[in-house]
């Protein structure tokens, strides 16, 4: 059941690389017109992007701005191999297998060398204090932090200046959207300067709507404000300082739902094997919860308009975030020493309505459900009509704080390392519920319960809950690393790398679930301790064909601590574990420039071979379905990506990004015991070998890992009455992809889709101001991104759209 490249997918691919090809054979050489230089630190030290031996995609300010890169979305359409959903990113298939407390990310994020666990950082500001974002593919532990075995995203911060400067941002866009921003630079004393920013961002007209009650949803509101410190103490020694804080309280969309409604009333139905009666009347079989979509005569909304819903209960997202990055360089003739602190406080509370729907349009009717045949409910409870007022609140704390001593040499022979001490620490708590808060429908719970198992089994008729479960994890990690580049000849360098990491997680939680436990002491408290080490390397060798040819390869192995699934009731007092990944990887890249420094030709090609990858699985624990993950045995990937950059003629420039990924799990079993609660198997199958026997995976493709991407932009320039004239057009691909390891067609299955942006700015000779209309996804096309398995309580499918098509003007004044 793996993606293959479809027809349509190759010729995309094919025209635009021959639309390419053509466009540079059309142009005339000119050796005044040159490409400028990209500087990254992918490596920890300033070097050329074009000279630098890894696949790394680099977004300075100059070409967010032309290209309009504002946020997560836009910066995966344009970078290879990179796919960013709510809460994970991936990059060449490996990512987050789940946000839940217990996990760790694959990718590692780094602003200005400080490792967080987070994604929010894409939403703080339109980046604008962020002079360069910096993507890097593979594994980077022998120089980077925590488990980063899939690459790394290095988020680079302006830095104070020597002369007073800055910028005003103002912006007003449709969806009653605007943005005001300023940031502003300069020395304070001959030794220390200063940089200031604040930014708000607002939309107060949402993507989403109430039909009945007319509030919006799925809005938009960010307030962020930074200062930093440069001191030059010395000659050779400087410190710097950064604080930042972010409020992104505001009212998210409720989950997007496309399809119809199951409003059918759920029948008794038993085992067609067995003769097992499977359900209580008004649930589906093995669930612990009713489908309150039962008897409503009104359609879902969002048949007619998919932005439309109608609910009794506004969502809301409090994010709030404080953040601290001291840096303190000495600068010798021969040597670096580096010492960077981060310390961040992350506060996340949300809630949204988990019914769906309002309590007026519900048709929950216990008359029309039985308890057995002939014996409807209402008869035990007096009760006929309890509409379900369910409410899903969610929090997370998070404190993190990071040490790390590096020692970067400069020697004046042919050997040269960078060494480093590192010490990250954690802590972090988490609570889930779902509430129910119509006390008759609790009521009723109350009275089914009797009948299952010995009963009575608890139901929490105080406060509400059907499921609560909270958790708290320390992680502590230590590591010592090195790397060493070797000058074998005057083109020829030999990299060697080591690191020694040691993972402690700490963790307990509990959890308490209607009908299941023990009716005298409900809530069941776990806690599970571990710890794991590892060693990885790194071998390397690049080489200098002259200035304009560089080729590099290598072979690395990459490392994943362990770590558990908490908050899963399973009914034991043992927390489930989850092993340490592994990685072997190979990669051949090639950086080339032509046309006389008028095209930047990047390529690369990896091999990975996985031992334990850890995978995300949906699964149904005590009739509460929840995600946990595992581990997959043996799984290999292998990819070819390509970015291009080329000044066409003068004033045109081209670019275009590629990738091409091939996934596979190649040996590996897992349960889909959610399947026989999807479609038709839910009608009394319980029981088939699809949802009892574990599935033989091999072959299957990684999730949220697309066969194809591409993105191309061309941008013209000219002057024109007294103006610099700008025009950009950008074209954005992704190929279909699956949402689960199993890539069942029918749930886990994402189309592909594209988007046209265009922007137009004219701006004066001096470059003081300048005005910028834009227009994103053109077409207007809201396309499906990210979405969750079909609900096993409602049959509910949850869906993250794109955004539609916005448009807007921005003034900058420059000064």
């Amino acid at each position: 059941m793996r993606t293959r490249m479809n027809a349509n997918s190759k010729k995309r691919l094919a025209l635009a690389l021959a639309a390419a090809t053509a466009g540079l054979a059309a142009s005339a050489a000119s050796a005044q017109m040159v490409l400028e230089e990209v500087v990254v630190v992918a490596n920890r030290v300033e070097s050329n992007l074009m000279e630098t031996a890894t696949a790394v995609t680099a977004f300075d300010s100059g070409m967010r701005d032309q290209l309009g890169i504002e946020n997560a979305q836009d910066i995966s359409a344009r970078t290879p191999s990179l796919t960013i959903a709510p809460s994970r990113i991936s990059i060449r298939g490996i990512g987050r297998p789940t946000v839940a407390l217990g996990s760790d990310p694959g990718v590692g994020l780094y602003w200005d060398g400080v490792y967080n666990t987070e994604n929010d950082v894409f939403s703080y500001s339109n980046f604008l204090d962020i002079d360069r974002i910096e993507v890097l593919r593979g594994p980077q532990g022998t120089l980077y932090g925590r488990n980063s075995i899939g690459g790394a995203i290095n988020f680079i911060s302006k830095q104070p200046t020597q002369e007073w400067g800055g910028k005003i941002v103002a912006e007003l866009g449709n969806y009653d959207s605007y943005i005001l921003q300023g940031i502003a630079s300069g020395p304070v004393t001959d030794k220390l300067s200063v940089l200031a920013a604040l930014s708000k961002i607002e939309r107060k007209e949402g993507f989403q709507q109430d039909v009945d009650s007319g509030r919006d949803y799925d809005l938009a509101e960010s307030t962020y404000g930074t200062v930093a410190f440069t001191h030059d103490t010395t000659d050779r020694w400087s410190n710097s300082l950064k604080v930042y804080t972010r409020d992104g309280s505001t009212t998210p969309e409720n989950p997007y739902v496309l399809d119809a409604f199951s409003t059918d009333f759920i029948p008794i139905v038993n085992d067609v094997e067995t003769g097992t009666q499977l359900n209580f009347g008004g649930f589906f079989p093995g669930e612990s919860f009713v489908n309150t979509l039962q008897g409503m005569t009104r359609d879902n909304p969002a048949l007619r308009n998919e932005k439309d819903v109608s609910i009794d209960r506004k969502p809301f997202v409090d994010n709030e975030r404080d953040s601290a990055i001291f840096i303190s360089d000495y600068d010798a003739d021969s040597f670096a020493l580096k010492y960077t602190f981060g310390y961040s406080k992350f506060e996340y509370a949300s809630d949204y309505d988990a019914d769906l729907i309002r309590a007026e349009d519900s048709g929950l009717d216990w008359s029309q459900l039985e308890l057995a045949p002939g014996l409807p409910v209402s008869l035990l409870t007096g009760y006929t009509f309890t509409p379900a007022d369910t409410t899903r609140p969610f929090s997370q704390e998070s404190t993190f704080t990071s040490h790390e001593l590096q020692f970067i040499s400069d020697f004046d022979g042919d050997i040269n390392f960078i060494g480093g001490l590192y010490y990250y620490d954690s802590e972090e708590d988490q609570a889930l519920a779902f509430i129910e808060h119509n006390q008759e429908l609790r009521e009723t719970y109350a009275v089914l319960a009797t009948f299952v198992g010995s009963g009575p089994v608890p139901v929490d008729l105080e406060d509400g809950y059907l499921f609560r479960g909270e958790a708290a994890i320390e992680t502590t990690s230590y590591a010592a690393y090195g790397q060493m580049n070797w000058d074998m000849t005057l083109d020829t360098i030999l990299t060697l790398g080591l690191r020694y990491t040691y993972d402690e997680k700490d963790a307990s939680d509990n959890y308490f679930v209607q009908w299941v436990g023990d009716p005298d002491d409900p809530t069941v408290y776990r806690d599970i301790k571990d710890d794991w080490n590892k060693v990885t390397w790194r071998v390397g060798v690049d080489h200098f064909f002259n200035d304009d040819h560089f080729v590099y390869g290598f072979a690395a192995t990459g490392y994943r601590s362990g770590g558990f699934n908490l908050m899963t009731p399973t009914g034991a007092d043992q927390v489930g574990a989850v092993d340490p990944e592994d990685l072997l990887s190979f990669e051949i890249g090639y950086k080339g420039t032509f046309w006389d420094q008028r095209l930047n030709l990047t390529t690369a090609v990896y091999l990975y071979d996985y031992e334990d990858l850890q995978v995300l699985r949906s699964d149904i624990v005590e009739g509460v379905p929840l995600t946990v993950y595992e581990n997959a045995e043996e799984a290999e990937a292998w990819g070819v990506e390509m970015e291009l950059v080329a000044l066409l003629t003068e004033g045109l420039t081209f670019s275009m990004a590629a990738s091409y990924n091939d996934t596979e799990y190649k040996d590996f079993s897992s349960v889909d015991n959610e399947a026989c609660s999807l479609g038709p198997l839910r009608e009394g199958n319980s029981q088939d070998l699809l949802c009892t026997e574990a599935q033989d995976l091999a072959g299957n493709s990684f999730p949220l890992t697309p066969e194809t991407s591409f993105s191309a932009n061309l941008i013209y320039d000219w002057e024109m009455l007294s103006l610099n004239w700008m025009a950009t057009t950008s074209y954005l691909y992704t190929d279909e992809q699956y949402t689960s390891l199993f890539n069942n067609d029918d749930y886990d299955l994402l189309d592909s889709y594209d988007r046209w942006d265009a922007r137009l700015s004219a701006g004066s000779t001096d470059l003081t101001w300048e005005v910028t209309a834009y227009v994103k996804n053109i077409n207007d096309d809201r396309e499906v991104f990210f979405k969750g398995r079909p609900s096993t309580i409602n049959d509910t499918t949850g869906y993250d759209l794109t955004a539609p098509r916005t448009y807007g003007l921005r003034l900058t004044y420059n000064f």
